[in-house]
This record gives C-alpha cells, sequence and structure tokens, in this order.
C-alpha cells in the first residue's frame, strides 16, 4: 500500500476525512463540459474516477486556458479540476511547488488527502509552463531572450485566471452558486497564497499559506551560502551532521522550560558553531555554518533576508537534503560542481538558486551563480539587488501594507511555517507578520484576519522530528464559514514519519506569538497535557534569532 494511502486512512481514523459518497456523475466528458462555454478554455480530458478509499466518485478534468493581458503576450496554462459526487458547494485552489511547471499540488497534505471525501471541488495549474519543480529554462525563449508570457503566468497571472475559469466551470456544471472559495498552498504554493491575498483580493474568501516562498529574495540568501561552502575547506559533509544536532539539542532543548527533544523557539537559541571546533568541524566549516544561519544584508547593512535555524540538520529532509548535499561535489570550482547525471546529485537550493539566476536573472544559461554580486560574508551589492529585482518583484507577496485591502474586507489568512524549515527560513515569516501587526494596530486585532502558527521541529511543509500533520483546511472553513478562529490546531506525528508505525507525538499549534506550555504533569508527547495561553514567549530573542535578523532596528523589529 503506498504512503499516500497509509496517510488517507490514518487520517479518516484520526477524524480528518468524511466518509465518501456514491452518486453518479452526468456529463462527464469532453462533449459536456464544453459546452459550458467557459472563455478560452479547452477541455482535454474528462474521466469518471470510481470512489476509492476516503475519496467518493469524482469527475476528473483536464485542460488548458489561454491566458491574457497584464502586459504581457498571451500565454497557455494547464489546469486539472477535480469535481466530486458529494460537492459541499465550495471551491479549493490548490497551489504548487518549486518553479511549477506541473498538477502536483504542493499543499497541506491533511488538506489535500481530505478535500474530496469533504466535498470540495478542487483546481490547480501548472501555472503556463511543463518542467521539473527546479527547471527554470522555460523563462527564455528559443532566441535566448526572456518568455514575458510564461514569466508573468509563473509570478501571477495563471493562478489568477485559471480561478476565474475554475469557478465559472465548478458552478455552471453543477449548475448551483459556490459558496466559498479557498486557497490552499506551501512552498511557491505559499508565495501564490500571498500573490492571490495581495495582487486579487476578491478571488478568495479564506487562504492558507504554508512556509511561504513569498520573497524571491530567498535565491540570493542560497546564492551566498553555496558561494561560502564551494571550497574543500569550507564544505561540510552530512555526515558531520548528527553530531551538530546533538550539540544544539543539547544547548537548546531546554530553553523553552521543558526538555523533550523538541525546541519550541530556535529563535531563542544561544548556539555557537564555534564550539564545534576541533571536535566535530573546522574553522572554515564552522564559518560555513555561521552563514548558515546569518541574514543577508545590503550594502547598508540592513537585513534583506533572514538566516536559517540551527535545528534539526539531519533528517534526511534538512540541511543535508537542501543545502550541502548527501555527497560533497565532484569539482569545487565548476560551474556545476555536482554530477548533472544524477549519480551524485546536488543540494536541492543549488538547483533552485542556480536556474533562477542562469534563466532568470542574467538570462545567460552559462553563468556561474559564483559571479553574481553577493560577498561570502553575506553582503548583496546595490547592483544585484536591483537587477534581481527589476526581475523578480513581480512573483513576489511580501509587502505587509498590500494585504490591507484583503484584511478589510474581512477575509481570513491562516499561515503556517516549520520551525526546522531548511529551504524557507521560518525567520523571514515571522518578520513578515510582526511587521504586519504594527499597521494593523497590534497582533490582537490582526487576529481578527490573519493568524501565524509556528511548527516545533517541522522541516519544509512537512517531516522532521516535530508534530507535522494539522488540518488547516477545516480551521479555515470554521473560521469564514462560522467565525470560530483557531486557538490551537492539533499536530500529530507519526514513528519516523511513517503512518504505518502509529502515532508517537501529539501537541497543539498555538497562534503566534504564543507559545505551547507544559502543564508539568502526564506524558510530555500527548497534546491534552499542554496548552496555548496568552504569551509572547515566541518573541523572546537569543543569539541566533538577532544573527538571524530578527532583531533589527533597521526592520522595526520589537
Amino acid at each position: 500500500m503506498g504512503s499516500s494511502r497509509l496517510l488517507t486512512y490514518a487520517l479518516a481514523g484520526l477524524g480528518l476525512v468524511a466518509v465518501p459518497a456514491e452518486a453518479a456523475l452526468p456529463n462527464c466528458n469532453v462533449g459536456a463540459l464544453s459546452a459550458l462555454n467557459v472563455p478560452n478554455v479547452t477541455i482535454t480530458s474528462a474521466v469518471d474516477v470510481p470512489a476509492s478509499g476516503a475519496d467518493p466518485e469524482f469527475c476528473n478534468v483536464l485542460g488548458t486556458l489561454r491566458t491574457t493581458g497584464f502586459g504581457a503576450p498571451d500565454g497557455s496554462a494547464q489546469f486539472e479540476i477535480r469535481l466530486p459526487a458529494n460537492w459541499n458547494g465550495k471551491f479549493l485552489f490548490l497551489g504548487v511547488g518549486g518553479f511549477a511547471g506541473s498538477l502536483n499540488p504542493a499543499v497541506n497534505p491533511v488538506d489535500f488527502l481530505g478535500s474530496l471525501g469533504l466535498g470540495y471541488a478542487t483546481a490547480v495549474t501548472d501555472t503556463g509552463h511543463s518542467a521539473g519543480a527546479t527547471d527554470a529554462r522555460w523563462a527564455l525563449n528559443a532566441l535566448g531572450q526572456p518568455d514575458e508570457a510564461k514569466i508573468t503566468d509563473y509570478y501571477f497571472r495563471a493562478a489568477h485566471e485559471v480561478t476565474v475559469a475554475g469557478k465559472r466551470l465548478v458552478s455552471r456544471y453543477y449548475r448551483a452558486s459556490i459558496s466559498r472559495a479557498y486557497f490552499d498552498g506551501c512552498s511557491n504554493g505559499g508565495r501564490m497564497a500571498f500573490v492571490e491575498a495581495t495582487k486579487f483580493p476578491e478571488d478568495y474568501d479564506g487562504i492558507i499559506a504554508g512556509a511561504p516562498f513569498m520573497d524571491i529574495r530567498s535565491i540570493i540568501a542560497g546564492a551566498k551560502f553555496q558561494k561560502v561552502q564551494l571550497s574543500p575547506t569550507t564544505y561540510i559533509p552530512a555526515s558531520k551532521l548528527p553530531a551538530v544536532d546533538a550539540a544544539v539539542y543539547a544547548a537548546c532543548d531546554a530553553v523553552d522550560g521543558v526538555t523533550d527533544g523538541l525546541i519550541q523557539n530556535p529563535a531563542k537559541c544561544s548556539f555557537n558553531p564555534n564550539q564545534l571546533v576541533s571536535g566535530t568541524l573546522t574553522s572554515g566549516q564552522a564559518n560555513t555554518l555561521k552563514s548558515y544561519i546569518s541574514a543577508l544584508r545590503d550594502d547598508e547593512g540592513n537585513v534583506i533576508y533572514e538566516g536559517a535555524a540551527i535545528t534539526d540538520l539531519n533528517t534526511g529532509g534538512g540541511m543535508d537534503l537542501w543545502s550541502i548535499g548527501f555527497v560533497a561535489p565532484i569539482s569545487f570550482t565548476a560551474n556545476e560542481p555536482w554530477d548533472t547525471l544524477g549519480f551524485s546529485p546536488s543540494p536541492i537550493s543549488w538547483q533552485f538558486v542556480d536556474h533562477f539566476l542562469k534563466y532568470v536573472v542574467e538570462r545567460t544559461p552559462t553563468f556561474d551563480l559564483r559571479n553574481f554580486g553577493v560577498s561570502t560574508n553575506g553582503v548583496v551589492s546595490e547592483q544585484a539587488l536591483k537587477l534581481f529585482d527589476e526581475r523578480s518583484e513581480a512573483g513576489d507577496g511580501d509587502v505587509p501594507a498590500k494585504l490591507k485591502p484583503f484584511i478589510a474586507q474581512k477575509r481570513k489568512l491562516l499561515v503556517y511555517h516549520g520551525f526546522s524549515d531548511p529551504a524557507l527560513p521560518p525567520f523571514r515569516t515571522i518578520r513578515y507578520y510582526k511587521n504586519l501587526a504594527k499597521i494593523t494596530n497590534g497582533f490582537d486585532e490582526l487576529q481578527e484576519h490573519v493568524r501565524l502558527f509556528m511548527v516545533p521541529g517541522m522541516q519544509h511543509c512537512g517531516g522532521g522530528p516535530g508534530p507535522n500533520l494539522f488540518n488547516t483546511l477545516t480551521a479555515l472553513d470554521n473560521w469564514v464559514e462560522h467565525g470560530v478562529a483557531p486557538n490551537g490546531i492539533v499536530a500529530t506525528h507519526f514513528v519516523n514519519n511513517n503512518p504505518a508505525l502509529g502515532v508517537d507525538r501529539t501537541m497543539p499549534l498555538c497562534k503566534f506569538p504564543e507559545q505551547a506550555v507544559f502543564n508539568g504533569g502526564g506524558n510530555v508527547n500527548s497534546a491534552t497535557n499542554w496548552q496555548c495561553t496568552r504569551n509572547h514567549r515566541l518573541l523572546e530573542l537569543g543569539a541566533n534569532g538577532r544573527t538571524a535578523g530578527l532583531g533589527d532596528d533597521n526592520n522595526n523589529e520589537q
């Protein structure tokens, strides 16, 4: 049995998915769906999928949408829409990850696996091109010039226009109005969520944004780190990370008041990589680790992007997978240091940074990221930053003031981020939320419409040693539909992150800046012994939080 099927049944056992419905699906064919006459839509396939497991019978629709406007040439975006027999009257759009290019959702897995059973009609788009998630070659056309249609579609146009077309198709198919529309995405899907909220606030009643790639400047931070580590004297082999993790837990686990194998607030840690020199790391490797957890700055010292958390680097989905790779580079000086044939694959961060700089920013397929204007001491030049922003900021959703129309319309935004995320630093999301609170009269007023949930021990969109499976879709729906705001969301961890092995820990995720508090008795691994109380403990900083850039006055931080 596949892992997704195991997770589905496990979630059903936890009461997080509904019982599937059986019903006849009329008009699930290309002709009938084409006759709905949705503008610019071409239906290419329609398949009646039988009920299975927790999923009801549904009509699986594939098609393309001609994208237009916004100062760019026309483009073409593929989409998939799933029309369940037990439709609940609601529309759910699913974000996609990386540089998109497929119809594979990047979304909270609990939400995705439960959505059909709960009756949501769902939609997803490839954002206007077909490619692997870390492949940005589509950004240049055959003449080596920027493909403005594909770039605009990736940044924002395709998601918005498929939203509009998808709603029309769903409403016309069921011959009924859509009662609620929600967006759910993680990583690049989280960026899509923020862009929708800031550019098109009327599209969705409620939005879920996980580990948001809201500010594409994270690519520059990745370039800085890769330049630092690409030397035989500075590269950290993955084999050294278990010792680093052990030292971090020894220094930081008890900081939150409970020694329980989970660090509630990595920003409060004060771990110095130098303490590992001679025993575990060389001085050059310690400096590499410092670079990893340090903020990227401009030449005036302002924080451009936060540093990473120091926690849970060696888990198969941490720093090992994303930043340094499981094997050392074949050549520390080559344009492509790792084997391009896949025998010694490069870390995911390298893939993203390398392709984005080559094909979107510099527009030169042979460009070497070492030549980009960011120094190994973490400073990006004014010229490099200007060029990067000119060619990427149309895809950003990171300006707090631009969320005000969404908030003014009383729509809801639920944000979550793993505290041990190695791909997109959690501290970036925290700084955004703190700055948003400053323009909305504080946390109490902001929490009427926007809530952030930090997830201890969770990595990028899932995984990690902390409780990392939780239901944000039902939480959002209860908030939008019934006015019941989520104060705490219970998260579950399976043994070795394998549902077949059973649950080994549960814990409530509290709304930021609250930190979960242990009641002092009972099993530390049970959510019933933890509470979300009114406190601001997640605002507390140690040396690591300050090094990451959270305490800088130039960012108006508290």
